[in-house]
Parts: structure tokens; sequence; C-alpha cells
């Protein structure tokens, strides 16, 4: 499914929470990467990953998910040639069609018509939101069994997306409210 098909909410939600230097960086976001790894190293455990867009996109068509430093060093090598080989217009896009947003929808199409009977260029920001912030922990955040934890989710994805300057705040507080 093209970008073309996608709502721009969706588009700018995904960025917003998952990668907010998406284009600014050339597939590794060192700076994540280091937060990320002095956090795993003083809670003696892997808390977080620091991947970029294009690294999960890379864990999504490559790798396992099991977590381990040599797979991020394989995503990293992965992402760095995906950049060099697609856009990032195209990144995002494989990106939002491969990665599980829970209750086994797999790619957006199948989870905007799964959860809201809509194509996903037609998808509003209250529901292109809820959807952006499932894929960082699809069965935690899943619709079916945890929609609660979904919109306190969907509350940082409009507060990113408020910090970043897609929306206005009074538009994340009209849905929030």
């Amino acid at each position: 499914m093209s970008n073309k098909d996608i709502s721009p909410y969706l588009l700018k939600a995904t960025i917003a929470i998952e990668d907010r230097r998406f284009y600014d960086h050339s597939g590794i976001d060192y700076f994540a990467m280091v937060r990320a790894f002095l956090s795993n190293v003083f809670a003696q455990e892997i808390v977080g990953g620091g991947s970029t867009i294009t690294q999960q996109l890379a864990k999504n068509m490559y790798y396992t998910y099991q977590p381990s430093y040599i797979r991020k060093m394989s995503e990293v090598f992965t992402a760095y040639e995906l950049e060099n080989k697609l856009t990032k217009d195209t990144i995002l896009e494989l990106y939002v069609n491969i990665i599980n947003y829970g209750d086994n929808h797999i790619g957006i199409r199948a989870a905007s018509l799964g959860y809201f009977g809509k194509e996903p260029k037609d998808l509003t920001l209250d529901e292109a939101s809820l959807l952006a912030g499932l894929p960082q922990s699809p069965n935690n955040y899943q619709l079916s069994n945890h929609k609660e934890n979904a919109r306190k989710r969907q509350k940082q994805v409009l507060q990113a997306m408020v910090r970043d300057g897609y929306i206005m705040e009074t538009e994340a507080e009209e849905l929030l409210e």
C-alpha cells in the first residue's frame, strides 16, 4: 500500500512516536542508541532499543525478535544498506505495511480495516494516533484486550505529535477529553 493511500495523520504519528529524527539521520540514530544502551546497562537488562524506523524495518524483514546486542548490530548494518538503496518515504511505506498492530493485524491496511472498517487513507487523527502507538508493544496495546493501555499510549502519541509540530495542542486536547 502506497503512502498516498494512507492517512497523513498515521504517517506523521508514526514518525513522531517511533523516530522523531527519521528524516534527519542515515538509518541509525546514534543519540537514541547511546541513551538506550546506558538505560540497559543501568537496568542490567534490555529495557529499550533506541531503534529507528529503518532498524525496525530491518528487524521485521530479516531478523528474529530475540533481543541481543549481536542482532542490534546486524540491524544497524542492514539499516545502513536500506538507507543507501531506498528513499525515506519508501522505508516508511514498507514499515507501516509490515509492522504488527496487534490482534493479528499485520500492516496498516489490515489494522485499519480490522479495527475501524475503513481504508487507511480515511483514518481520522483519533484513529491514526491510536494505531500509531500499537506497534511498540502489540500484545500489550491490542484493542481487543487492552484498550485502556492503548488509549494511554495514544496520549503519548498525540503529545509527540504536538511536540514535533504535526498538530496543535488544542487538537490533542479535544481528543483526550
